[in-house]
Order: C-alpha cells, then structure tokens, then sequence
C-alpha cells in the first residue's frame, strides 16, 4: 500500500527535511516550565557506562542498572538541545557538546538486552561487537537524537568547535546509515520470515527513526531515494500483520510505539514530499488512530490487555496531531484532555522520551491548553472482530456507570499474557475487576521462563482454573466461536475456551460470555457455560484492586470509594481471597502496594453447569 502511494507522487528524488520549527510559536507558559529543568543541568556530570555495568545484564537478568544512566543521558541531552533552541543565548551549548561526546564515545549505541539479537554470525556475547554496528531500537533512537542535534544546532555547535558536528556526522555514518543500507538481515525489517519474531512496534519506531537520520543528515539524495524505499516495504509488512480492524494487540501502553511511532513515520514522509504522499484517508490507519479512543476508559485509564500498564501515560500530543490528521473530533479531544492531565512534568519525566516529540509538544502546547474545559464524548460500544475486543460503556459519560471490556484472541499475541477470555470492569471511572499488566522487564520477561512470571498466566486473571488446569501459551491456545451483540439496552460477547486450555483439564466445552446490561437495571454479567470430560475442581478467579467484604446474600466490591454488588450462587461457590503485595514500582505506580485475587470454589464440581456472576449497585 505504503510503497504503491509513494510511486504514485511520481517524485523523482526524495529531497531533505531542511525547515527548522518555528520557535515563535511555542507558548510562553512551555518555555517558563522547560528553561528551569535545563538549567538543572548546567555543568552536568554525565552518568557513567562502564564495562561491568553493561554486562550486569548477561550476568544477572537485571536491565534497570544500566537502562537508568544511558536513559537519563539522552534525557539530559534532549532536554538541553529543546532549551537551546528556544532561548537560542549559547549558555547551554557547552552542556550540549558534552552530551554529543559522551554519547559518541558510547562502544554501543545498542541495549545489552537487544544486542545479541542481530549479529550476522549470532553468539552470545556479554559486550557488544565494535567490528559490527547493529541497530535497535534504542540505537535508532539516538541516531534521530543526534540528528536533530545536528539539524538545529549544527551551526551553533560549529562556532565553538567544527569537531562536534563532524563527530555527530562520522557516528550516524557508521552505526545507523551505512548498516540500514547495506543489512537486510534485521528482523525488525520484516524481509526474513524465520526470525521467530512478530513484526509490532520495533518496526515503525525504528524504521521511522532511522529514515529521520537520512532525511535530516544525509546528502547523498540516491542514498535516501533508498532508504525511503526499504523502509516503506518495511512498513508494508507491518502494516500486513496489523489487525484489519485497527486494534493494537500490544496494547494502549504500546501503541505510542506502534501506530504512534508509524504515523510520525508518515507525517514526516508528508513534510518532505509537501503534501503529495498522503496515506491518512486510508481506512486502516484512520481506524489505528481512533483505536486509542475506543480504548480509553476513564481519566487516566486505558484497556490494558498484554503487556502495559492500566494508566498508560500516552503521548497527548500525539493523539492531538493523528486527530487532526485524520479529521476525528473524539481523537482530537482525548488528545488534549491527556495532554493537559499529565503536563509537561509527566512527559518529561518519563524514563525514555523522543526529541522530536518534545518539539511537537512545544508546537502545539498553546494550542492543546485552549481547548481545557472539553471532555471526550465516548462511543457506548465497540467491537474489534479481528483482535477479538469488545467494549462498552453504561453511558457516555467516561466517569458515570459500568465501563467493560472482555478480550478473546490467542495467547501468541505480541507481547502476550495467557488471557483467553479475560475482562476488565470499572465502575464510574475507578478500576472494579483489573488486569494487572507487567512488572519491570528483566532477562525472563522475553525468555522461555516468561510464563513462570506471575502476572502472565491465566490464574492471575479473571478466568477459571479447570480441573487444576491453566491456560497454556502460543497462537493454538485461542477463542473459539467469538460471538458479539449489542442492541440497545445491552452489549454482550461470547467465547468457547476449550482450546485455550491444555487437553488434561478435560473441557468439552466452556462458553465464557460478558453482557453489560443498561437497561432495565445497569449491571454486567459473566456467564460460564460447560461441559466436562471430568470434575476434580473448578474455580473463578476474579482480581480485584481492593480488598472485597462479604455480605449476607452477596460479596461487596469496591471501585473506588463506591460499593458494588457481585450476586452469585452461594449454595454452588465458597469465597476466599488472597492479598497479593506488589513491590514492582510500575505495578504499584497503578495498584499501589496491594491487590487481591479472589477465588470462588466450586463445592460439588459438576461435569457440566452454567454459572452467572452479576455486578451490581
């Protein structure tokens, strides 16, 4: 798609991105909050990256030692770079050269836990290869780092010594442009089918990096005519793996990095051909975009099936400007109201954040702070028939009534969690039934071991245990039979699990449907249907953000401040329910400290029932 719309712009060459972001734009307010961080950091002594510290990632498993200094120097670098460009005095620029240095004299740009990855002979090595530079995502990162660099500070930099920017030059050279070029062997580029890997957001957030280096830093037009080429065949592939239907099944948390970093991608392809390449009518990518506000619950709340977490601290201005381009009102708003939740402050204090965002954060900072006041109007329902989501609301309001959603699938999914027929339920904009997400990466969360981890199997999510049995990994495990109806008093999706499960639980059949019902009296439904070869044991895992407190007919529920009902059988199912301590520090920046998981037990197991579980005021 992508290649056939260039060749349609009948371009001959691709020429350079050369205009410069109009600095008078940016509000005042943005300059005030960015010039005091910056000046934090005048004479600032950039963290070291020794040997060891770099190879604490083999020994260990552990990535956050190193990831914390070599982020927070491209942090510092980018942070200057934006201070410069706004005050344009020259008091940040020897800051600046020591950044460009520091990163230059870097032997990898490359993170020990991706490096491995890409070697043409492969090994295993404890330090990176100096004879060989290869490209992740974080390296392609850098290089667009220090292309911006470059791009807007290359004169500046050349005053007080031309070494620097020749330096920026010598380093693009040879660790993004020469091996973008001449290595087709990446797996992230999509031309290799027996790499073992899925094609999510490595593909767009890298390609897009790299084609940024070129198209500000290269001046050899035939080079960039191929490198624009490779990396919209690149992108075609991607965009053959993307769900039809436009969900991401990485996730809200991910998609900043997958449908985000892809419509960057395009919107810079736009800018170098002034207009002509202009994919966004296209359907698929209007509904990439409009994903993100299907997902959205509540707030700062997003749908967080797979990896990520419930508040996925998205790029606002991000959204604001797919909104735009696309011409979607709702993507518009949820763009502005993020923006204006999570600030500058929040933006700026992620761990990793791109120079290049900051820029449009800049740019459109006045404008997104103009629109304060407005509030995302949402869709009731919506149903994703190829990624197997379903969502629906009580009302239109994000922060009033029931808000659920249910998921089928597989559990080959990108990264994915053994969540077959799991859901979500929130009630008046507070977490009611959770999914928990991730903990911090280490070296098991993409090895063999990943599903040892607790947060990735089925029993840490709302599902059943049969006969002791939990869901099992890999595109085989999946949903069948996903069904979805709404009308207009209720929206409700079914599932068959059976296969989801390994053969010893010994399941004939087990229909897993949701319904959230607005009318005659709001509530949400889990119904479990099944049929058993054999009964040992059957269990209902519900997980849940606060502590539940049993009633006499009933078990209370808390959202929030706000007490729901849960209904169920109480002759059939025993309650228990376990606390669960969190110490990761991206579980509990969500959770806080503790969640439960509670487990209702079937006293007799049958060898085949229906059992309904109702939430209700």
């Amino acid at each position: 798609m992508l290649v056939s719309l260039w060749e349609e712009t009948g371009l001959p060459t691709v020429p350079r991105l050369t205009a410069r972001p109009a600095w008078q734009r940016v509000a005042s307010a943005f300059r005030q909050a960015l010039i005091p961080v910056a000046e934090k950091y005048s004479a600032f002594q950039w963290p070291s990256l020794p040997a060891t510290l770099y190879m604490d990632y083999a020994r260990t498993g552990n990535r956050a030692p190193f990831e914390a200094a070599y982020f927070k120097r491209r942090q510092v670098l980018a942070t200057l770079v934006l201070a410069e460009c706004l005050e344009q005095k020259g008091r940040f620029l020897d800051d600046i050269l020591n950044g460009i240095w520091c990163i230059s004299e870097e032997t990898s740009w490359v993170l020990p836990a991706h490096h491995n990855q890409f070697y043409a002979q492969g090994g295993l090595h404890r330090l990176p290869r100096i004879e060989e530079p290869v490209i992740d995502l974080f390296a392609a990162e850098t290089g667009a780092l220090l292309a911006w660099t470059w791009h807007l500070l290359g004169s500046a930099l050349a005053e007080i010594t031309p070494q620097g920017t020749e330096r920026i030059r010598w380093e693009l050279e040879k660790r993004i442009l020469t091996p973008y070029l001449e290595r087709d062997d990446f797996w992230w580029m999509g031309f290799r089918n027996d790499t073992g890997h899925t094609l999510g957001n490595w593909v767009p957030w890298i390609t897009g990096n790299c084609l940024r280096v070129f198209l500000l830093t290269e001046e050899n037009a035939t080079r960039r005519q191929r490198a624009v080429g490779k990396g919209l065949r690149s992108l075609d592939r991607y965009l053959q793996h993307y769900s039809p239907d436009g969900g991401c099944d990485e996730g809200p948390s991910y998609w900043g990095r997958s449908g985000g970093s892809l419509f960057e991608c395009l919107e810079m392809l736009w800018e170098v051909s002034q207009g002509a390449f202009d994919p966004f009518s296209k359907p698929l990518l209007v509904k990439i975009g409009q994903y993100m506000r299907h997902v959205h619950i509540a707030g700062e709340y997003f749908v967080n099936f797979a990896d990520g977490s419930a508040k996925a601290e998205v790029d606002g201005s991000l959204l604001y400007a797919y909104g735009k381009r696309i011409q979607d009102p709702k993507l518009i708003t949820l763009g502005a109201q993020m923006y204006r939740q999570y600030g500058l402050n929040k933006l700026m204090a992620a761990p990793t954040f791109s120079l290049g965002r900051l820029i449009r954060a800049a740019l459109l900072h006045a404008e997104l702070m103009g629109e304060d006041g407005l509030q995302e109007d949402a869709s009731l329902d919506h149903w994703f028939d190829r990624l197997q989501v379903m969502i629906a609301r009580e009302r239109g309001d994000q922060n009033q009534g029931f808000y659920l959603s249910a998921k089928g699938g597989h559990n080959g999914e990108n990264h994915n969690h053994n969540d077959v027929g799991s859901c979500i339920v929130y009630y008046n904009g507070h977490p009611l039934l959770i999914d928990v997400g991730v903990e911090t990466y280490t070296a098991r969360t993409f090895s063999p071991r990943r599903y040892e981890l607790w947060t990735m199997r089925s029993i840490y999510h709302n599902l059943p245990i049969i006969n002791g049995y939990e869901q099992l990994p890999g595109k085989e495990h999946r949903a069948l039979e996903a069904r979805y109806y709404r009308d207009g008093k209720s929206s409700t999706v079914s599932f068959e699990l059976r296969e989801a499960y390994p053969p010893e639980a010994g399941i004939r059949e087990w229909e897993r449907s949701y319904r959230l019902s607005r009318e005659p009296q709001p509530a949400v439904g889990i119904r479990d249907r099944f049929r058993l070869v054999y009964a040992h044991s059957l269990q209902l895992v519900l997980i849940l953000p606060q502590e539940p407190r049993i009633g006499p007919d009933f078990l209370y529920l808390q959202a929030g401040a706000e007490a729901v009902k849960l209904l169920y059988d109480q002759a059939q199912w025993a309650p228990s329910w376990e606390l669960i301590p969190i110490a990761d520090p991206l579980l509990a920046a969500c959770w806080g400290r503790r969640i439960f998981r509670l487990c209702l037990t079937r006293i007799e197991p049958d060898l085949e029932g229906e059992v309904i579980l109702t939430l209700r005021q």
